[in-house]
């Protein structure tokens, strides 16, 4: 019998954090367990021809300024050895068909670039600012100290009573009361890549989230994003634990209504074998659905049905990211490392719904473009990256097909994919599609596949306003109905891996003897 003080299910941003306080500041022995052949959850990287290097899921943080509590927490999770770049000034470039937005990494500019833009529309844009900074401050509260992700109804009745709108609206009705001009309400919801909803379903909550933690600019790891996992290797084995690879978890183990352990197939291994591992806590970072669906199936959970049902009606967003490989510089094109986020028309919502199938007709209503080598000083050679959303349900008949040996329809299929992406990039950005090398395309079942994520989503628990309420939403809370099982990561907060490691923050306050915000604020 192997036994370990703590194990984790799955190996992001989520698990990292908490393991890494937990060993050490409790010098706790702690497993990791990992589906995936490498480890790290969105934080790893790929590389292809021994010179083109890619971050598959951190494409930019926020809020890492000296002193900020995101950056103390990654210098306690890494005892401060990981670098940061920061990205140009202009870090952001918001595209559509009339107009391109450059967005300046500070607040004031920010807004002020907005004014000179719609100056009838001023006294409005200091309050949407305002409202932000208030939605933030409640949200941190409740998640941060608290350690409680959905909020309470009290809490909610509270916020609406002092500040006079309720922040669980969704984006467009918040949007609809706060601002007039049609261009200037899409113009502040550019970013709702980053949590995946457009503005008619996406709570205010999280695009106010979103939208803060980028007021100041974003960063970027130096070295690449695998830096994140490999910065608590040490500390982790130094304590007796262990990050184990291609162990697949298949079931938690509970004895007496407690979790003691877990069940595992050891993919690489001859014959995969099974395998047990049994601690005094369990923590999982697989997701909710995951965790409550497959790992406890076997296990009366009240909100099950409820669960499903609300899976039914808000499906996980899935998408395309096309890998590229460059010959040359892309700032002989202009480009000094910003993001771009490319529109086709000023309506989101109409983009988003269009988006989902446009695979089948070959003309995406917009995408993200992105440039790694430009963040990162320490790479070798020039990469960009290319997502758009699409419909997981067009690539669900090749999902049985092994990774890597799936049929020549569906690489077929993949080239048109690029081919319209890079085609919809070069029209905008004339002269890019020459300075294209090499190119591989991900799908959601490739996610899926590695990551086990419902429908190959990157984002979790969709955010809708009601999954911000706890009696709306009680799979998302860190505690979970099995005594000594917790979960962590994106679905106890919010997607993204600042979102990712406040659902940490909240998972570690909930332990026996853990860490509120303010002790992990503390540590040396």
């Amino acid at each position: 019998m192997q036994r370990y003080d703590t194990i984790f299910i799955g190996s992001g941003i989520g698990t990292i954090l908490c393991a890494a306080i937990l060993a050490r500041y409790r010098n706790e022995k702690v497993l990791i367990l990992e589906r995936h052949f490498t480890p790290g959850g969105f934080t790893h990287t790929f590389k292809r021809k021994n010179k083109f290097f890619w971050d598959v899921g951190i494409h930019y943080i926020g809020d890492l300024h000296e002193g900020s509590i995101l950056r103390k927490l990654f210098d306690l999770l890494s005892a401060g050895t990981l670098e940061w770049q920061k990205m140009p000034t202009v870090f952001e470039k918001f595209v559509y068909p009339d107009l391109s937005f450059s967005v300046a990494s500070d607040a004031a500019q920010y807004a002020a670039d907005l004014i000179r833009l719609f100056p009838d529309e001023e006294k409005n844009i200091y309050r949407y600012f305002e409202d932000i900074k208030k939605v933030n401050t409640w949200f941190g509260r409740h998640v941060s100290i608290r350690g409680r992700a959905p909020f309470t109804d009290h809490a909610e009745a509270s916020f609406v009573e002092k500040e006079g709108f309720n922040p669980r609206l969704s984006t467009k009705v918040y949007l609809d009361q706060r601002f007039t001009d049609a261009k200037l309400k899409a113009l502040v919801v550019s970013q709702w890549g980053n949590y995946g909803l457009p503005p008619a379903q996406s709570s205010f909550i999280i695009h106010a989230a979103v939208a803060q933690h980028y007021f100041a600019g974003g960063y970027y790891p130096l070295g690449g994003s695998h830096k994140i996992l490999e910065s608590i290797e040490g500390v982790v084995a130094e304590k007796g634990g262990a990050i184990l690879t291609s162990h697949d978890v298949k079931e938690i183990i509970v004895e007496n209504g407690k979790a003691v352990g877990v069940r595992t197939v050891a993919l690489r291994e001859a014959g995969a074998p099974t395998k047990e591992f049994y601690a005094e806590k369990i923590i999982s970072d697989a997701g909710a659905y995951n965790t409550y669906m497959k790992l406890l199936a076997a296990e009366p959970i009240a909100f099950r049905d409820r669960l499903t049902a609300f899976y039914a009606k808000h499906p996980v967003v899935s998408n395309v990211t096309l890998y590229l490989g460059l010959k040359d510089d892309p700032r002989t094109l202009g480009f000094s490392g910003e993001n771009h986020w490319i529109y086709s028309s000023y309506d989101h919502d109409a983009n988003f719904s269009s988006g989902i199938d446009w695979v089948t007709r070959g003309e995406p209503p917009g995408a993200y473009l992105s440039f790694p080598s430009l963040k990162n000083a320490a790479t070798k050679a020039h990469t960009a990256e290319i997502i758009a959303f699409t419909d997981y349900a067009i690539f669900e008949k090749w999902k049985s097909q092994p990774w890597k040996k799936r049929d020549a329809d569906y690489k077929e299929f993949k080239e048109r994919i690029a081919a319209a992406l890079v085609s919809f990039i070069d029209r905008h950005y004339p002269g890019f599609a020459d300075l294209i090398e090499f190119q591989e395309l991900s799908t959601p079942i490739t996610t899926e596949h590695f990551a086990a994520h419902p429908r190959g989503s990157i984002y979790g628990v969709t955010c809708v306003p009601e999954r911000f309420v706890a009696s709306e939403a009680p799979w998302c809370d860190p505690s979970s109905p099995i005594e000594g099982l917790y979960l962590t990561g994106a679905d106890v907060s919010s997607p993204g891996v600042a979102g990712a490691m406040m659902g940490a923050v909240a998972t570690l306050s909930q332990l026996k003897n853990g860490f509120k915000l303010l002790d992990l604020m503390r540590l040396k």
